[in-house]
C-alpha cells in the first residue's frame, strides 16, 4: 500500500461548502485492510456566538383585560358523549362581554343546545363565568392526553385553545370558569452573529421588545461578577412574562403554544436552562453562565469506513474525529491525533472520494464556516 497518508483541504473540494463537503484524489487510491486516523485537523472558529441551532428565545406574556387571539380561541367541550369544538371570536373584552362571547360560541357548535352565561366580578381575581346548563371544558391536559377531539388529531403544542384564559390549562371544568389572564406565545429569535456579554444583553432586548404585547419594556443586563443575564419588564399593570427554555420545552411542549422541535433554543448561550420549570417575570435570572462560544466541540463526519467504530451522542455512527474548541472567536484551533486508538476501520477498497461533514453534538450541520483542513494517516492492519 504505497499511499499511507492523505491531505484534504476544503479548498480544493469539488463540490460542497466547508460545512459538507466532497473532496476528490486526482487517482484512486487502493487500500488494503488498515486503520485510519485523522491526524490532524486545522480549523477557524467563525461561527460566533449565535447560530442557527441557538438563537431563539421563547416567551410568553400575559395580555391585558380579557383578550382572546385568532390563535387561541378554542374551547374544546363535550355533551355526553359528544365530543365538541367551539371557537370564541378574536378580541379584548371584559367579563359580561366574554360570557356572552362564550355562550354564542358554545351555542353554535352545539347541535340543540341553547346556552347562556352569567359573569360574577371578584375584587381579587378576573372574576367567574357560570354556564347554563352546565357544561363539561376540557382542559388542555386533558386534550393533549387524549391526543384527539371531535375526530381532529391534535399536536399538543397546537391546540389553539382558550384554556389560559378559561383557567382550564391543567383542570376540567363543569360548567363554572375561573378566569386568568390570557397568554400570548411568541418566538424572539436572535440575529446570527459575535457578541460579547454586554452585546448579548443588547441584542436580547432589543428583540425582545420588537413586537411585544406587554405595556413598558424589556431591559436585559449582565452580571460581570456571576457571570449571568437578568431579564426584567417595567408592565405598571402587574402582568407578567415567561421564558420558556428548550431543555423544558422538549418534554412540556403543550405549555407552549404555537411552535414545535427543533426549538434552537439559546440555553447555554444566555444560561437560561431547565428541565423543571420556565422562569417567571418580571425579573428572571439565567440560571447558568453567559457562554459566548456557539460550540465546545464539533464533530467530523466521514464516508470512510463502514460506520460501525463510533456512536455519536444522538446515536449516530458517520463521526470520524472530535474536535475540541480550544480557540476564542476568530482564532484557529489546531487540533492533532493524541491516542492510538482513535481510529475508523478501512477495508480492502480503492478510495475515488471522501466527503466531509462538520456537525454539532446533535448532528446538525455547522454553519458557517471558514475552509478547514485534516491529514489522514492510513496504517496497514498487519502494522499493530
Amino acid at each position: 500500500m504505497p499511499v499511507h497518508k492523505l491531505y484534504c483541504d476544503s479548498r480544493a473540494a469539488v463540490d460542497g461548502s466547508p460545512s459538507d463537503w466532497l473532496w476528490q484524489p486526482s487517482r484512486s487510491i487502493h487500500v488494503g485492510k488498515c486503520r485510519a486516523f485523522i491526524d490532524s485537523v486545522h480549523m477557524g472558529v467563525t461561527f460566533g456566538s449565535v447560530v442557527e441551532s441557538n438563537r431563539n428565545i421563547y416567551v410568553s406574556e400575559e395580555l391585558p383585560l380579557l383578550t382572546v387571539l385568532a390563535q387561541s380561541g378554542r374551547v374544546y367541550f363535550r355533551e355526553g358523549a359528544t365530543e365538541l369544538i367551539a371557537t370564541i371570536a378574536p378580541a379584548i373584552y371584559d367579563g359580561p362581554t366574554l360570557a356572552t362571547a362564550l355562550a354564542a360560541a358554545l351555542s353554535a357548535a352545539s347541535p340543540s343546545t341553547v346556552y347562556s352565561t352569567a359573569y360574577t366580578a371578584s375584587a381579587t381575581t378576573l372574576g367567574t363565568i357560570a354556564i347554563t346548563p352546565p357544561v363539561f371544558i376540557a382542559s388542555r391536559a386533558t386534550v393533549v392526553a387524549a391526543k384527539s377531539w371531535a375526530g381532529q388529531t391534535l399536536a399538543p403544542n397546537g391546540l389553539q385553545d382558550a384554556s389560559d384564559l378559561l383557567g382550564t390549562t391543567t383542570a376540567d371544568s363543569q360548567g363554572t370558569l375561573n378566569l386568568d389572564h390570557g397568554i400570548g406565545y411568541r418566538r424572539v429569535s436572535l440575529d446570527i452573529g459575535g457578541y460579547n456579554a454586554d452585546e448579548l444583553a443588547a441584542e436580547m432586548a432589543q428583540k425582545l421588545n420588537s413586537g411585544s404585547a406587554l405595556t413598558g419594556a424589556y431591559s436585559v443586563s449582565f452580571d460581570e461578577k456571576r457571570g449571568r443575564l437578568t431579564i426584567s419588564h417595567d408592565n405598571p399593570y402587574g402582568l407578567i412574562f415567561r421564558v420558556f427554555p428548550e431543555s423544558y420545552l422538549t418534554t412540556h411542549p403543550q405549555e407552549f403554544q404555537g411552535f414545535s422541535s427543533p426549538y434552537n433554543g439559546s440555553d447555554l448561550l444566555t444560561g437560561f436552562h431547565s428541565t423543571t420549570a420556565a422562569y417567571k417575570g418580571n425579573a428572571a435570572v439565567a440560571a447558568g453562565h453567559v457562554n459566548v462560544l456557539a460550540y465546545h466541540t464539533l464533530f467530523i463526519n466521514s464516508t470512510l469506513g463502514m460506520h460501525n467504530d463510533s456512536i455519536g451522542p444522538v446515536g449516530q455512527t458517520t463521526i470520524a474525529r472530535k474536535v475540541v474548541i480550544d480557540a476564542p472567536p476568530g482564532g484557529m484551533v489546531h487540533d492533532f491525533h493524541s491516542t492510538p486508538y482513535d481510529y475508523i476501520t478501512i477495508e480492502p477498497q480503492s478510495i475515488s472520494s471522501i466527503r466531509f461533514r462538520v456537525t454539532d453534538w446533535r448532528g446538525e450541520t455547522v454553519t458557517p464556516m471558514s475552509h478547514w483542513s485534516a491529514s489522514i494517516l492510513l496504517v496497514p492492519e498487519e502494522e499493530f
